[in-house]
């Protein structure tokens, strides 16, 4: 049960971490249209999955 606890853990982590980077880009994008609004939400979106992805490191031994 420990493998497949650790392997959904390393799945929601490489999920995250996609959904991140895809988030980031998004501000990217946003600051070159002089979009602040959008840059500044996906800012704050960008730090809540930056801020699960650290829990779910730290706690599962999942890969950085």
């Amino acid at each position: 049960m420990i493998a497949v606890s650790k392997a959904h853990a390393g799945a929601v982590a490489t999920a995250l971490s996609t959904f991140g980077r895809e988030a980031r880009g998004t501000i990217h994008e946003a600051t070159k249209l002089d979009d602040a609004g959008t840059a500044n939400l996906f800012t704050e979106i960008s730090r809540g999955i930056d801020q699960w992805l650290c829990y779910i490191e730290a706690h599962s031994g999942a890969p950085k």
